[in-house]
């Protein structure tokens, strides 16, 4: 997972090398001419103030993003905020540069790789959280937590006890932790994120992506089984080469 691509800023000529949802070849790229911004009504309101500067200004910004890949040519619809920063030029004199964040993208951008046998249940929560990361990071803990819940179920992980009662989160994962306590523990961090979430204004674009990074690594071992695979063709090696 590349992280920092997720932190970067967007600019009328330029994008982070976010992969393209629709082929995961080629990378989202702003089509010229179609990036267009303006200053918000409310920014300028106190334009008049001796106080205000061009820092004050707030931006709202749409462009028209495309699939680098020829083959592919995804189109995307996209749309957010934008800021003026002071900082010197190479004279030590002010300079004003704005920068842009993402809001909305129409396709969703997919922030982790995702098995190609990956349950639906936890695809489809996942969506949301990849969507709801440029708008709402609590919200997007909350679908992480949500998508644990769906693989729980996918790997038959029961989510009622024996006389129909509810089982919490931690039991369900308790129970799953008995077979495999590694894999166990990564989903005990994400569900305590998911806790966090749901119940403050604030989690940090680090911690989300920390929990994605943990996400993807726990997909590919629990779907794609991608220690096992590997054991076994190194097993396969030492068997055909290995010392008798």
């Amino acid at each position: 997972m590349q992280k920092e691509i997720w932190k970067s800023s967007i600019g009328d000529e330029k994008c982070p090398p976010w992969p393209c949802p629709s082929c995961g070849a080629g990378v989202v790229t702003i089509e010229p001419g179609s990036f267009k911004h303006a200053p918000t009504k409310a920014s300028l309101a106190d334009s008049d103030e001796d106080w205000w500067g061009p820092e004050n200004v707030v931006h709202s910004f749409v462009a028209w993003g495309k699939c680098s890949n020829a083959s592919c040519a995804e189109g995307f619809s996209l749309s957010g905020t934008g800021s003026v920063e002071v900082g010197p030029d190479e004279q030590g004199s002010p300079e004003y540069q704005d920068y842009f964040e993402l809001r909305y993208c129409h396709p969703s951008l997919r922030l982790i790789d995702l098995p190609k046998q990956c349950p639906q249940g936890v695809s489809d929560s996942l969506a949301y959280a990849f969507a709801l990361y440029w708008v709402d990071r609590p919200a997007t803990a909350g679908r992480i937590r949500v998508a644990v819940e769906r693989l729980l179920d996918h790997l038959g992980v029961p989510s009622k006890t024996t006389n129909g009662g509810y089982l919490s989160l931690d039991k369900r994962i308790d129970a799953f932790s008995k077979g495999d306590p590694v894999i166990g523990a990564h989903l005990m961090a994400l569900k305590w994120l998911g806790n966090v979430g749901s119940h403050t204004d604030y989690v940090s674009t680090d911690d989300l992506l920390d929990a994605f990074e943990i996400l993807e690594h726990v997909l590919g071992e629990v779907i794609d089984k991608k220690s096992a695979s590997i054991a076994k063709l190194a097993a396969s090696i030492t068997a055909k080469y290995g010392k008798p």
